[in-house]
């Protein structure tokens, strides 16, 4: 089910959506904006998970930098 919502727009901008959707053959506004609202939150979904698993990294960096040299002085010279 869908929610019926007002936004105000520009003119210029208005326009020229338009005329992106009449180029790509699509007639809908509101699947147009809904799409890009998908593809916002998304992105933001994802900017989020990068930082908590950055966070994560840094808090073991000194662990996993230490196994990182213990690994490499297991390698054998070829």
């Amino acid at each position: 089910m869908k929610i019926q919502t007002t936004i105000s727009l520009e003119p210029e901008l208005l326009q020229q959506l338009d005329q992106i959707l009449a180029n790509k053959d699509r007639h809908s506004l509101s699947d147009f904006v809904e799409d890009l609202l998908r593809n916002f939150l998304l992105r933001a979904k994802s900017t989020t998970q990068d930082a908590r698993e950055l966070e994560l990294i840094n808090q073991n960096a000194d662990r996993l930098n230490q196994e990182a040299k213990d690994v490499l002085a297991y390698q054998v010279e070829i």
